[in-house]
């Protein structure tokens, strides 16, 4: 697999291909990427921002204590 990302000044473009693409039918596959962040993610810190504490659910050593196969 060739992944590259280019910034064509011109409408013919030519890429350079790995020795084992040589005679093999190969697909080329072009579209614009936008840079920007999508806008419900933008004004998020972190991912852990969404995920409320839930004083329910076991910690890491209860889940231990109770999990196969035990010591």
């Amino acid at each position: 697999m060739l992944n590259e990302v280019l910034i064509p000044d011109e409408t013919h473009h030519s890429i350079e291909l790995p020795k084992e693409f040589y005679g093999k039918k190969v697909q080329v596959i072009a579209f614009e990427i936008n840079e920007a962040a999508p806008k419900d993610t933008q004004n998020k810190n972190s991912f852990w921002d969404d995920i409320d504490y839930n004083p329910d659910f076991p910690s890491i050593e209860e889940i231990r204590k109770t999990a196969w196969p035990s010591k």
